[in-house]
């Protein structure tokens, strides 16, 4: 169905012993040692937890399940289970007060406060603990209009929340009635729960008083929370208004909260590059603050929010371990049932059933925070617990003896197959190899019997992260037949199949250990077995014949074009595309025209959505063409791509153009790439007309600002551009460059300073200065002349006190693989800046 109910086989609450734990059990469970880190008391090892916001209980997406008519409850059954195949122990949210109180701060008690309540106990159930935020100040529009709800932050709004008299009384009011609240489904009051390690007091609250009324407000919070018997640590939001810093730490807490968005937030669309520059550390900047030092450190978000890829996670979770962090939750996953249209935020996108290589990589991420030690203190630690990291394939990987983690095709042998007991993976490897698209899990129950699940294809229809609407899909998974080989030497080559989840019968032959599988859950063993007497059994926090998948919601089939627009003429070149559809049979066929020929070229049936088709050498002549796209998918044949005009189809064609090795190389034009540029904003700077009747960009400052927060004195202004989708068909074309120009001007009397760099694929910076001089309008960098540069981190991150610009990694400059370009407006003689820059490239 296209709104992502869900094809629910079998999801039962697990009751494991011990998870009703009485009140008086929870007291002095854990304490923060004299260093700062948290210990649980029964052995004093350290605590550390990784996991997600989910916001199912609040605001928009419970709205959507209403509106779908979907069961709450279910629905937080299904995603639970997910997070726990994803090796998630950590719940974090912001609780939307102004859903669940009044003005004066009375909790009350509706369905949004009881569905929380069944949230935590089903998390529970899965072994995860939690740091619940009680006031988030947020209204509970986002991405609609607020709502007018009855709490108090509806009433005063944030600002007013942390100065106005009658706000901090209801805050004051509100917290005791929270911390008292009895959750029906433990029988347990939150200030008591064994499993809530502590207590945020409040998301993100942006304080601008002085410190002395900071530490204040923050201490009659602490107040309120303690005056009803709450023993847990208590943490305050530090990564906002870090001039306060002393104000927190001044205060009556156990532990500071910070946020990481390295690529800033609402793009309104996907972001390309390498970002890994922007994830290498996590400094902070009174790290060595001897009361600080003494504090616990947590993440309550993170995100690299618009980022195509799905290396980045295990990046940051190596960063945050380093600076001391033992929590850490992603913001934040998406509700199945509303996964596919992504609408709660935008400029996330995280779900394991739509998302698969994102959830691999984040499952790698908590493999990284449960094994690397807390400030990479173990010495030798590198040998064996460091995710492989490969933004060229873009994939990351988590290897050891027993465990084989890869969110995309890999060529890595584990060091023992015969020890491996864990295997998650999207595409092959050596050990699995798969042409579907969706997460496989494999799992060693014992010899010679592993439990297969896996899930349906997943597929990108549109990018997840323009903005949003209920009715524009931009994801979608098939439930589709795949060949599936695996090879493990307990199992060997002629091992059974069983089906083991609710519903399913399908049971394939295998030879020479392949087989064509569907979505579900399997035995895979060398003798016979009755599934009967293993579905119920438990593997560490699910049952055996648990699954959860969406049913298939692709209702047509679509072709993503992966092609460039440009290429070098008499070059062999390959058309490539992506296809999906929920039709098992289809044939393909591409329909190319260079103006004096058409020819066919029909590709063979295949499994894989991946296709490519070669060129004829004799259409490769410099000029254009023109392609379409047909598949007959048994329902239909559809020619891509496909413009809808007054109710009619009419055909039109993809172009290529194809140009000499010798013409120059476009890397950004102001006028076509500006919106897609990563940049501060700033209201003076724009795109303008020039007197020539093209489009460039107006760069105009008084004084330069200065962006560094390491250093201030350092004033310039900076942007970067992605070019690689321009040129990725003429990148053998750079061997015969030898200048990088730009096309600009100043309105100034005096030579205007300008750095151009690129970037290449690993993060490596060539730079080169030039000036701009009046009346000229273009200036020439030989090549040959580029030196190693600063690494400039565009777009900004969150929080703002991070690194502006990073040292060169020292890797060699790759000159097959320059992507990005990095340019920087320099003082000059004169403090104002009025530049007009219209285009750059290479020749």
């Amino acid at each position: 169905m296209v709104h992502g109910k869900a094809c629910i086989l079998l999801c039962v609450s697990l009751l494991f012993t011990g998870s009703m734990v009485s009140a008086q059990s929870s007291e002095g469970q854990l304490y923060t040692d004299s260093n700062g880190i948290l210990r649980w008391s029964a052995d004093s090892s350290e605590i550390y937890g990784f996991g997600v916001n989910y916001t199912l209980p609040f605001a928009h997406e419970y709205r959507m399940a209403i509106h779908y008519g979907i069961n709450t409850e279910e629905a937080v059954r299904q995603d639970v289970y997910h997070m726990a195949r994803l090796d998630l122990d950590l719940y974090r949210v912001h609780v939307w007060d102004t859903e669940i109180s009044d003005t004066v701060g009375t909790l009350l008690d509706n369905d949004h406060l009881r569905l929380f309540d069944f949230t935590l106990n089903e998390m529970k159930q899965r072994g995860m603990h939690f740091i619940i935020t009680p006031i988030a100040y947020w209204g509970n529009g986002w991405p609609d209009r607020d709502e007018p709800t009855p709490g108090f932050s509806y009433k005063y709004g944030k600002a007013e929340c942390l100065t106005n008299a009658g706000a901090i009384a209801a805050q004051v009011n509100y917290l005791r009635q929270f911390m008292d609240h009895v959750n029906p489904y433990t029988g347990i009051p939150y200030k008591y729960d064994p499993d809530i390690i502590g207590f945020e007091i409040c998301n993100e609250p942006h304080h601008f008083q002085s410190p002395e009324e900071v530490t204040s407000f923050i201490n009659t919070m602490v107040a309120a929370v303690r005056s009803t018997g709450c023993t847990k640590p208590l943490f305050y939001n530090m990564s906002h208004s870090i001039y306060l810093a002393d104000a927190y730490l001044e205060a009556d807490i156990q532990g500071g909260t910070f946020q990481w968005y390295p690529t800033n937030l609402v793009a309104g669309h996907q972001i390309r590059g390498n970002f890994l520059p922007h994830v290498s550390s996590y400094p902070i900047p009174f790290a060595s603050d001897t009361a600080f030092r003494k504090m616990a450190k947590i993440i309550y978000e993170f995100d690299p929010a618009d980022a195509g890829g799905n290396i980045l996670y295990p990046a940051m979770a190596m960063a945050f371990r380093k600076a001391g962090m033992q929590l850490a939750a992603q913001f934040e996953y998406d509700a199945m049932f509303n996964a596919s249209f992504n609408t709660n935020y935008g400029t996330h996108f995280m779900n394991m059933a739509y998302a698969p290589q994102k959830a691999i990589s984040l499952k790698i991420a908590s493999a990284v925070f449960h094994n690397v030690p807390l400030y990479n203190s173990v010495e030798g630690y590198n040998n064996h617990l460091t995710p492989h990291i490969d933004y060229q394939t873009d994939m990351t990987e988590w290897v050891t003896d027993s465990t084989f983690f890869y969110s995309n095709t890999t060529a890595t042998i584990p060091p023992l197959s015969s020890s491996l007991k864990e295997i998650a993976g999207c595409g092959s490897s050596p050990v699995v190899q798969y042409d579907g698209t969706g997460i496989y899990f494999l799992d060693r129950l014992s010899e010679g019997l592993w439990r297969l699940e896996l899930m349906p294809d997943a597929c990108l229809i549109d990018d997840p992260y323009t903005f949003p609407g209920p009715v524009t899909q931009k994801a979608a998974v098939v439930h589709m037949k795949h060949e599936l080989t695996v090879r493990l030497p307990d199992l060997g080559n002629a091992f059974l199949v069983i089906p083991v989840n609710e519903g399913n019968s399908y049971s394939p032959e295998v030879t020479d250990a392949t087989m064509k599988i569907i979505p579900g859950v399997y035995l895979l063993s060398d003798v016979k077995r009755d599934a009967s007497e293993y579905k119920d059994h438990i593997y560490k926090n699910i049952r055996v014949g648990e699954f959860v998948a969406p049913e298939t919601d692709l209702t047509t089939t679509v072709v993503k074009n992966t092609t460039p627009e440009l290429i070098t003429c008499g070059v062999p070149f390959s058309l490539t595309f992506d296809l999906f559809t929920p039709y098992p049979e289809k044939k393909v066929a591409v329909i190319i025209n260079d103006g004096d020929q058409i020819k066919r070229l029909d590709i063979p049936a295949q499994d894989s959505p991946s296709y490519s088709v070669d060129i004829p050498h004799e259409m490769l002549t410099a000029g254009f063409l023109w392609y379409r796209i047909m598949v007959d998918d048994g329902a239909d044949t559809i020619t891509f791509p496909v413009r809808w005009y007054n109710g009619d189809s009419n055909t039109v064609a993809f172009s290529l153009r194809l140009v000499p090795a010798d013409s120059s190389l476009l890397l950004w034009d102001a006028a076509a790439d500006w919106d897609n540029t990563y940049k501060i904003w700033s209201r003076t700077v724009n795109l303008l007309p020039d007197g020539t009747g093209e489009t460039s960009l107006s760069i105009r400052f008084d004084s330069l600002p200065c962006n560094d927060p390491c250093d201030k004195a350092d004033c310039s202004y900076a942007f970067k551009y992605y070019f690689r989708e321009k040129i990725k068909g003429r990148l053998n074309d750079m061997s015969v460059k030898n200048y990088l120009v730009i096309n600009a001007s100043t309105a100034l009397s005096a030579p205007q300073p300008l750095e151009l760099s690129l970037v290449d694929s690993n993060g490596t910076v060539m730079a080169g200065e030039l000036v701009i001089t009046p009346g000229d309008n273009i200036a020439k960098i030989p090549l040959s002349s580029l030196a190693e540069g600063e690494f400039i981190v565009i777009p900004r991150p969150f929080p703002e006190f991070l690194p502006y610009k990073m040292m060169n990694n020292r890797l060699p400059f790759d000159w097959s693989s320059p992507e990005t370009l990095q340019v920087v407006v320099r003082r000059g003689s004169l403090e104002k800046v009025d530049l007009r820059i219209e285009k750059i490239w290479i020749e």
